[in-house]
Order: structure tokens, then C-alpha cells, then sequence
């Protein structure tokens, strides 16, 4: 079992390095955290081009056919959302179901095949109050975890990971280690 220490703050919602395990403990300190589970969002091959004012995206070096899907999140490197995608016409071409929420100009960019942003959002995340230990947490391997603080404090908090990886581990893509915390052992 690997057990990494994080700290959740209340302003930005930040995500675990990839679980290893489909099961984990999460063990909260003295202030609580609100969080869920999902697939990370990956960086896709090549860079976009997009403008506020259509709903076409283009591409240069990309693979749009056989990395993304319609219905996948879309977003910028920071996790702001692009849009939802809607159709894809070739490798360098897709549109999305509005006009793009954000510009980007010939930048990389990152996917979520779920159509749903890693940041946490009250209608489909849980909380763990303070001082508290909960021994059984779905994730999935190679999805992860993104927190928040559930106070106007920053939370140090542990993710153990339960059982043992396994050789499937559903995901095509590595999350970057994030800048609040692990993993570091505990």
C-alpha cells in the first residue's frame, strides 16, 4: 500500500497523481475536503486553433480520429473548458457544441473522453468532514482524485491506495504531479 499526503485549498481545485490501486482510503486532518473521482485529463498530440466566435476547432499535427470522441471535454492546459465536442470531420478538424468558450491560438490542449472536466463540482462530488477516515473509495486505476478544502483553510489530507495494481489500468494518459502535494510518502 503507497500513501501519499496532499494539501487542499478553497480557491482552486486541484487533482492526485494517477491511483494505482481501484481502491483507496482518504484520511482528513483537522478541516474537511469535498471531492471526486475521475478519468485525468490528457494532453492531446499535436496544437489547436480555435475563436470564441465559432464552434470549429483546427488542428496542426493532430489526431482528432483516433485520439478523441464526440462528446469528450476539450480544454486548455490550465483545465478551462474549450467546449464539448460534437462532430469530427478528419485529424485536423472537429466542431464542438457551441462556440468555443475560450481562444486558443496554435496551443496544446487536453481531453477528457467523459465529456466532464476534472474540477470539482458540487452536483457530483462528496464530502469527507474533518478528522475522518473513509476506508472505501471507488476510483479505478489510473483515474484520479480532485479536491477541494471544505473551509477557508488549507487541508492537509492522505490518500492510501488499497490492494494491488493490475495490468489494465483504463487510462491513456499520466496527470502531472500537482503543486499542493504529492505524491511524496507518507
Amino acid at each position: 500500500m503507497a500513501s501519499y499526503a496532499y494539501t487542499a485549498n478553497t480557491s482552486t481545485a486541484s487533482a492526485s497523481a494517477n491511483i494505482a490501486t481501484d481502491k483507496i482510503r482518504i484520511a482528513t486532518s483537522n478541516v474537511g475536503i469535498q471531492y471526486t473521482t475521475s478519468f485525468p485529463n490528457v494532453a492531446i498530440t499535436g496544437t489547436v486553433t480555435c475563436a470564441t466566435t465559432s464552434p470549429n476547432v483546427t488542428g496542426s499535427g493532430t489526431l482528432f480520429n483516433t485520439q478523441l470522441n464526440v462528446g469528450a471535454w476539450l480544454g486548455n492546459t490550465t483545465g478551462t473548458t474549450v467546449g464539448i465536442i460534437a462532430s469530427i470531420a478528419n485529424n485536423t478538424s472537429l466542431t464542438l457544441t457551441a462556440n468555443a468558450a475560450v481562444a486558443i491560438s496554435a496551443a496544446n490542449t487536453r481531453y477528457n473522453p467523459f465529456g466532464v472536466a476534472y474540477n470539482v463540482a458540487n452536483a457530483n462530488s462528496e464530502m469527507i468532514p474533518p478528522n475522518t477516515v473513509n476506508n472505501s473509495i471507488i476510483v479505478g486505476q489510473g483515474n484520479i482524485v480532485s479536491y477541494l478544502s471544505t473551509a477557508g483553510a488549507n487541508s492537509l489530507f492522505t490518500i492510501t491506495e488499497l490492494g494491488a495494481p493490475h495490468d489494465d489500468t483504463g487510462t491513456s494518459g499520466v496527470n502531472a504531479t500537482p503543486a499542493l502535494g504529492g505524491p511524496t510518502g507518507v
